[in-house]
């Protein structure tokens, strides 16, 4: 009788998880991909990831400082990414990613823009076949250097000391399309000049024609959103309306030097900034009110918020230096997008931009590059994350691996499946970047995603003084004083209210859960943000990384320094130091490959901390131009 029920038993295991799987592979939602991970680990040669959790425990400081054992350190494993990433292929290389379907990413990388302005724009280099561009090539020859293959944790390294096959790419660096082709580009900055040399008659926007100042309208732009391309239609007939005057740069007289067009995705609406030759806003005054009258009369239904930055300067800077330089003119500060993979009709979080912050200019592309690198941050893991703009490649992991560790949890509870137990939520995030304005939509974003994920509590209540999207407040009410990191008073008043119904202990886990500080990368780390982190997010401008930050990844890990989360328990001089001395991951999203490769040298030379190369995908992110986003995972 027994034998009886247990072979029932281990047949309805088999067929629950047969339909675990259909279900993983049919409906490729966040949640059914994460019930899907623990199939996907038992296949046979697949290994699974674990972190190092907690350590001491979770807050800065926590416990005293240790001395850290080389022999008991465990290096965090691979992760493992589900039904959307493979980890590891065949060869090794963790570059194999399926954030696109291969059909889909053949049709892309073979198709055409078709774009009528191809020839005279400058944005565009190529017609079709996208990838097929120099900075493509060289990052393909890079990767497949004799330098490089001797430094990667691939098998493919038969042939570097084959004079004839040295220089061939041997497939390693993969080339991904992550949005299609056209209407991708969800933000444009776009230059004014006068329609005419009478400069009464109305401004024409565009792009520079290369080698010129002269400006070259692009109306119907293919790669465009639609809702950019609106904008500027409605903006070409409201100047000529109005007789708006664009600047000329060689009188320096006139008004309007640039636009910008940010698209929220959800609704469709635009977020207008207009770039006035003005030292102060009243400056700009009447033709800036009679501008925005006659565009929200020509285009009542499509504009999400107009601001107005005051840039009397000199030179092509398209923004002017210092927070008195922005004024918001109409609509809600702030443009929402959901966190990638997540449901926003289950609340899961949002990220929060305003024209201040730095945003990506195709966000479904980059939204594919944000759940690449999350999926190679192991569970459990203490994440650093440098150059983090608004944060969103760090909340993007900390929201999936927080899904995911939920599922898991329901997974047991119903299956007993011990493999599941190993996915953990994040231990802690911090970020850092050097723009003020960047806390502000950082805190937001936290606020809107569930307590149990970022250990703090929500935000209370709306600020007041508000009515719909157009008008803004009238006088300024006490839920509109700023307070620190950008907050409001009522978000202070409630994060206060709440840190008094817990414990001392509470509070201090749950404001080290999350954090955000004001600093450039190198600040950052000699502040102590990388401290007991194991994973390190650079995601570094055109330029590279800095120099002092390259300076301590480049030194190699010290056994006897003290383990802490927190500087003010270190005893050695700060000069010995290694700020990244517990790093052993580093995913670095690269927007300048120039930049990279240099990088990529010293990280790779012999003294250069004992990294290797795990992996490396290039993401054509803006098709049609000569640009490679790229995703290099190092280890030691």
């Amino acid at each position: 009788m027994f034998t009886a029920i247990l072979s029932c038993w281990v047949l309805i295991q088999h067929f629950l998880g047969v339909a675990d799987a259909f279900i993983s592979i049919s409906h490729p939602s966040p949640t059914t991909a994460a019930l899907s991970v623990s199939a996907e680990r038992r296949r046979p040669g697949q290994k699974g990831y674990g972190g190092r959790g907690g350590r001491d425990g979770g807050g800065r400081g926590g416990a005293r400082p240790r001395r850290r054992d080389d022999d008991n350190f465990q290096r965090p494993k691979s992760a493992s990414t589900g039904s959307t990433f493979r980890s590891r292929t065949a060869s090794g290389n963790t570059a194999d990613v399926d954030v696109v379907p291969k059909k889909i990413n053949g049709e892309r990388l073979s198709g055409s823009l078709d774009c009528e302005h191809f020839g005279k724009c400058p944005g565009c280099v190529v017609d079709e076949r996208v990838a097929d561009t120099e900075i493509v090539r060289s990052a393909k020859r890079y990767f497949s250097s004799p330098f490089v293959r001797k430094n990667r944790l691939d098998r493919n390294q038969g042939a570097m000391y084959d004079s004839e096959e040295a220089m061939k790419d041997d497939g390693f660096y993969r080339v991904v399309v992550p949005s299609p082709l056209t209407q991708w580009r969800t933000q444009a900055k776009l230059a004014v000049a006068p329609k005419s040399s009478w400069g009464r008659d109305g401004c024409i926007f565009g792009l520079y024609e290369r080698g010129t100042h002269d400006v070259l309208p692009i109306p119907h732009c293919v790669v465009h959103h639609p809702s950019i391309n609106r904008a500027i239609e409605a903006l070409t007939r409201a100047t000529e309306r109005v007789g708006t005057a664009a600047y000329n740069e060689n009188t320096g007289e006139g008004g309007l030097r640039y636009v910008q067009c940010q698209v929220e995705r959800s609704t469709g609406l635009i977020c207008l900034t207009v770039v006035w030759n003005a030292e102060k806003l009243k400056e700009t005054q009447p033709q800036l009110s009679r501008l925005i009258k006659e565009l929200k009369k020509i285009e009542p239904r499509l504009f999400h918020s107009i601001w107005c930055h005051c840039n009397d300067s000199a030179g092509n800077a398209i923004f002017a230096r210092g927070a008195s330089r922005w004024h918001p003119v109409d609509g809600p500060d702030f443009i929402r997008e959901p966190i990638a993979g997540t449901n926003p009709e289950k609340r899961e979080g949002m990220l929060y931009f305003s024209p201040q912050a730095f945003r990506q200019g195709n966000l479904d592309g980059f939204d594919n590059i944000a759940q690449h690198v999350a999926n190679e941050v192991p569970g459990g893991s203490k994440v650093c994350e440098l150059y983090a703009g608004v944060g969103v490649l760090g909340l993007t992991a900390l929201s999936l691996r927080a899904r995911e560790a939920e599922a898991a949890m329901e997974d047991v509870e119903w299956f007993g499946d011990e493999e599941t137990e190993k996915k953990e939520p994040l231990a802690w995030l911090r970020c850092s970047d050097e723009n003020p304005n960047n806390p502000r939509c950082f805190n937001r974003a936290v606020g809107s995603m569930p307590t149990e994920v970022t250990g703090r509590p929500p935000r209370f209540g709306k600020k007041k003084g508000r009515k719909g999207r157009g008008r803004r407040g009238g006088g300024k009410q006490a839920t509109e004083i700023k307070g620190e990191e950008g907050m409001t008073l009522a978000e202070l008043m409630a994060q206060v209210e709440q840190s008094e119904l817990q414990g001392p202990g509470d509070e201090k886990k749950a404001s080290s859960k999350v954090s955000y500080l004001v600093a450039s990368a190198a600040e950052a780390l000699h502040k102590g943000q990388a401290l007991g982190a194991d994973v390190l997010i650079v995601d570094p401008p055109r330029k590279g990384l800095e120099d002092e930050v390259l300076v301590q990844l480049c030194k190699p890990p010290n056994p006897n320094q003290d383990y802490t989360e927190d500087p003010t328990y270190l005893t050695a001089p700060r000069h010995t130091i290694n700020w990244a001395n517990d790093v052993r991951k580093l995913i670095y999203v690269s927007c300048g490959f120039d930049a990279l490769a240099r990088d990529s040298d010293r990280l790779l030379s012999s003294g250069g901390g004992g990294w290797k190369l795990e992996g490396a995908t290039g993401y054509v992110l803006f098709p049609g131009s000569n640009h490679v986003e790229t995703v290099a995972i190092f280890n030691r």
